[in-house]
């Protein structure tokens, strides 16, 4: 059985993408370690998070539903 992604969780998933560029964006420039582990993360998921919706919409695209 495979789970598809549901437009509340495609809505869900863009505006963690633009929470995090906008804390990437406006982020200090502190050199304190806890933002420097909190920017690296926001890096990960700035480019994962695009990655998991173009597979998931075209796996739903591809599987037919």
């Amino acid at each position: 059985m495979r789970v598809t992604m549901d437009r509340s969780e495609l809505v869900q998933v863009l505006t963690l993408w633009f929470v995090v560029m906008t804390f990437i964006v406006t982020a200090p420039g502190a050199d304190n370690p806890i933002f420097s582990a909190i920017e690296i993360g926001s890096l990960l998921l700035m480019y994962l998070l695009p990655l998991w919706i173009v597979v998931e919409l075209t796996s739903d695209f591809v599987g037919g539903q």
